[in-house]
Formats: structure tokens, sequence, C-alpha cells
């Protein structure tokens, strides 16, 4: 009997979905790494994907774009997201980055909330470096693989990037500035995200019946993620943050959420009215764990 076959995208292989990949499945997952958050939207506009695993934030920028508005998380599948803050040697601490250069996925939605948040925190406007005094200037680069290349190759000063991408920065000489978890400790880890009029949402239930089945395990059984982490030729550094981050429930975070709203809502941004409801659908989770909310 031919088996079920779900695409997804994301920037770097889940846990869970590492995990899953171990065992005997009823479900193939046809997966693809994408380079940016615009890519991973338009695979989702014109079908070519089924979900993507991507910043819980995404789906509030994503609905107030011109299309079909219609993005919903359906999971959340890491306590956290680490995501810090690097720089190249001469800068120390976030007031050095005032004028600078900050290499990210998209201006305006995505990790970069949390990072524009934290660098008005801190007393600095991103804006257009040269015109607005001090505000530091915001370049496209595409996923955490693409600005930890350009960050290398001197094409930026500074960009967060998460595991293993930040430990890689370091045993470069790159300067740890700060971390969005250090600011803001709820902040939440990556979701599911999928289009709620989608034909093939069946599929997705199918697959987050199985990344709970991996959460589970990983939950059990810490060795035999480590092995999957390692045997999907990650580092053991990734293996050990990956498993320290596994998530008590796939049920995203109301309190994480709240705290992407509120983010927007300090910066002027759109989308600053949205709230659970309208970012969330945990429908799914309910039906494939028969847990109730």
């Amino acid at each position: 009997m031919e088996t079920e076959k779900i695409r997804v995208m994301w920037f770097v292989p889940p846990l869970l979905a590492i995990v899953a990949r171990q065992e005997e499945q009823a479900m193939t997952v046809e997966a693809a790494r994408n380079r940016s958050s615009d890519e991973q939207f338009d695979a989702l506009v014109a079908g070519d994907v089924d979900a993507v695993v991507t910043s819980m934030d995404n789906v509030i920028g994503w609905n107030g774009r011109e299309g079909p508005r219609d993005f919903r998380v359906v999971a959340q599948i890491e306590r956290t997201t680490p995501l810090t803050l690097v720089a190249r040697p001469q800068w120390r601490k976030l007031s050095d980055l005032r004028g600078t250069n900050l290499l990210v996925d998209a201006t305006g939605n995505g990790f970069v909330v949390a990072l524009r948040a934290m660098l008005r925190e801190a007393g600095i406007e991103t804006g257009i470096a040269g015109i607005e005094p001090g505000a530091v200037r915001l370049t496209p680069a595409g996923g955490v693989k693409e600005r930890f290349d350009a960050l290398m190759a001197g094409q930026g000063d500074a960009t967060l990037l998460g595991p293993p991408f930040d430990s890689m920065a370091a045993a470069s000489g790159l300067t740890r500035i700060a971390s969005v978890q250090d600011s803001y400790p709820d902040f939440p880890g990556q979701g599911v995200v999928v289009r709620t009029g989608s034909k093939a949402n069946p599929k997705v239930a199918t697959w987050l019946r199985t990344l709970e089945q991996a959460r589970r395990r990983v939950g059990e059984n810490a060795e035999l993620a480590r092995q999957a982490v390692l045997a999907a030729g990650l580092p053991a550094a990734a293996a050990e943050a990956m498993i320290a981050l596994n998530p008590d429930s796939l049920h995203p975070s109301r309190v994480g959420v709240a705290l992407l709203v509120a983010h927007r809502r300090a910066l002027g941004l759109v989308g600053a009215d949205n709230d659970y409801s309208t970012i969330v659908d945990d429908s799914m989770i309910g039906k494939c764990t028969g847990e109730a909310r």
C-alpha cells in the first residue's frame, strides 16, 4: 500500500521530525530547506507545500499582507527558539550597534520583531542608517544559514543565529552580544503553519500525530534522540540544545503568543490587534492526541 505523503519546508530540520524519521511511519515526509520566510509564504500560497516550520510571528505578518490571509499555527514543536545576537569582534554590547548593518530574514515579520524590541529597549531605533541618527539598518539576507554565511563573508555587522550556527559563530571569533531568551524568557518556539483552507490539512493532522509520538519518545529516551540528531549530521552540541527544548505539549503557548503581539504593539507594527484565536488553530492537536484544551 502506498504511503501518504506530506510536503513541508523548514530552515533547519526540527528535532521531532528527525526523531520521527527513525521509526517506520505510514507517512512519507517530503522536506525541503528554505532560504527565507518569503520563500515559505510563496510556497504556501502557491500550494507547493502543505506546511512549514517557522517563527510563529510570521503568521501575523503574512496575514497582514496582500494574499489569502488564512495562515494559522497548528502546533508548537519546540519550547523556545534559542536566538543569539552575534556580531563582528569590534562590537561587544547592544549600545555598540548604533549605525550598524544588521542582517535579517525579513524586516517586518519573524524573529526580527523580537530583535527590534530588544534594540528599542536599548534606545536604538531600526530605520535608515545615515538618515535616522543612530538607527541600525536592517538588510534582508535570508534564513539562518544564509545569514551566517553573509556575516562570515563580511556583508553585515551582526545577526540573530540559532543552533548550530550560534556555536559555529563563536568558534569563528564572532562576539555574543545578547540573546532573545535573556530579554524574553517566554519567547515561543517555532510552529507548524498551514493555510486553514488547505485540502492537505488531514495529512498535516496525521503528521502531527507522528510528531507527538516523537515528542513523547524524546522525553522517555534522550539518548535515542541524541543518536537520531547525530545520524542526521548535526553536531553533538546541537543535539543537546535541541533535546533541552523538547516541548511539554504541541499546543502553542498562550503566554508566548501574547508576547509576540505585545512586541508588535510596542513597535507600532501591523498585527498588534491580533490575539490567540487569530494566530493559532490547535484543534488538530486534540484530534490527533486525544487532548482536550
